[in-house]
């Protein structure tokens, strides 16, 4: 029996604490929160042979095999000395999920539209009559899953950067990239270091890895490698393999593979991640008649560019999960023929809104800068002469900006921060958003 710590008691860490005590294991439980880890502890969702600590000191971390983190655990310099000092394992809750995972995993990474890649992958391969499970960064730790998969499954896993930090033990049978810009730069040293654990995801692969040849950054992964495909918006390369789109449909080299036609998802950004989709789902045994189909039905999930409804004759959109400056500006994109009232706001994230408010587009009538970051984002849209207000919370900038729409405009909620400053997370953000719509929307 070997000892192991769990850091983190969110979803991620319950999952281990229960996989590893099922498997025998020892296991210390610690959170930075000390009333979530004894209300967890007292509610009975973790094992009660677990024991439960209050501090990391040498004492305990000399008796420790393995430290299990969860996704948003930030080791602190004291403690990864002390990892040092006893030479003590570091593993994600993906790590671990993944050794006592029976099947193959299809892995998804990149900035943005990770989730929905993921769910299309998912609809793709149950269209396909292939056993599938959906885990990882998209909610569903793979620790709770892994007793219920069986080897002739598939697990398509949405995988972020802070899940590749600790690649150790990470076997996926084939990954993808979807794109990369600025983000969590509150987290890395600056972008380089970013993209460089997002590179992690390579040597992780053991079969096919899909790039978006669109995207220089991660075209240039593929780079002096045989094991790397591409997927674009336009015809590839001679010599480059892969799948693009053109004219309504995706093809490989000169022959349509499948007709996009009936897809109701918008905007060139769902391009990207259908083709993504698509190749990973041709990968692992789907058929292009039943990725077809699954596309026909598809819609996005929540808080993505999602309409939440019509006020006065003004349209509102929930893109909550818009949390870096790159994900807004995609969203815009879809918006070219209207004019928008664009909220933007939340926590810090570590992001240049400078240059964002400098290459404004056009059809944003008005900005609502709302939250923590908000005060930022206000005064430097102010020194641009941009019409910019400013409310301290999300109901407040809601209000504000349904009185400055006219009718025809589009209200958006795609704040290019992360939510911690009012919620717990974008969901959370998006659905207060989406009740306020809702009531107002009754009032007309």
């Amino acid at each position: 029996m070997d000892t192991y710590l769990v850091y983190g008691l969110g979803r991620s860490g319950i999952a281990t604490a229960n996989l590893l005590v099922k498997n025998d294991e020892h296991v210390i439980l610690y959170d930075d929160d000390k009333t979530r880890l004894a209300e967890i502890y007292k509610s009975g969702l973790v094992p009660k042979s677990c024991e439960i600590i209050d501090k990391l000191c040498a004492k305990t971390l000399c008796i420790v095999h393995c430290i299990v983190l969860s996704p948003g655990v930030a080791v602190s310099k004291r403690v990864a000395e002390l990892i040092k000092k006893f030479n003590i394992m570091v593993l994600g809750e993906l790590n671990l999920g993944a050794y006592f995972c029976p099947a193959p995993i299809y892995a998804v990474t990149g900035t943005n539209g990770k989730t929905t890649t993921c769910t299309l992958l998912y609809d793709m391969l149950l269209n396909s009559k292939i056993r599938a499970h959906l885990v990882g960064n998209i909610g569903t730790p793979i620790t709770s899953k892994v007793d219920s998969v069986a080897p002739s499954d598939s697990v398509v896993c949405e995988v972020s950067s802070f899940q590749l930090e600790h690649p150790t033990g990470l076997n996926f049978k084939a990954s993808a990239v979807l794109n990369l810009a600025p983000d969590h730069l509150d987290r890395y040293v600056n972008f380089t270091d970013y993209v460089d654990t997002k590179r992690k995801i390579l040597d992780c692969t053991h079969g096919k890895i899909f790039l978006n040849y669109d995207d220089p950054i991660v075209r240039d992964f593929g780079k002096n490698r045989t094991d790397c495909e591409y997927f674009s918006l336009n015809p590839l390369p001679e010599g480059v393999e892969g799948i693009y789109y053109k004219d309504g449909a995706i093809y490989r080299q000169d022959s349509p593979l499948l007709s996009l036609k009936k897809c109701k998802l918008l905007g060139k950004h769902n391009l990207y991640n259908i083709l993504c989709a698509t190749s990973l789902a041709l990968y692992a045994g789907a058929d292009a008649e039943s990725i077809e189909r699954a596309l026909n039905k598809a819609k996005l999930p929540s808080h993505r560019l999602e309409f939440a409804g019509k006020i006065n004759g003004v349209r509102y959109y929930d893109d909550s999960k818009a949390t870096n400056i790159a994900s807004t500006t995609v969203a815009l994109e879809c918006f070219e023929k209207n004019a928008v009232v664009l909220m933007l706001g939340g926590s810090d994230k570590g992001e240049d809104f400078a240059g964002f408010l400098n290459n404004m587009p056009e059809n944003v009538r008005k900005i609502v800068a709302f939250g923590r970051v908000g005060k930022k984002i206000y005064k430097l849209a102010k020194k641009r002469k941009l019409d910019t207000v400013y409310a301290p919370r999300l109901g407040e900038a809601f209000m504000l900006a349904k009185n400055s729409a006219n009718e025809g405009d589009v209200v958006l909620l795609s704040p290019a921060c992360a939510s911690f400053d009012e919620f717990d997370s974008f969901e959370e953000r998006g659905d207060f958003f989406k009740s306020l719509v809702g009531r107002n929307e009754a009032k007309n």
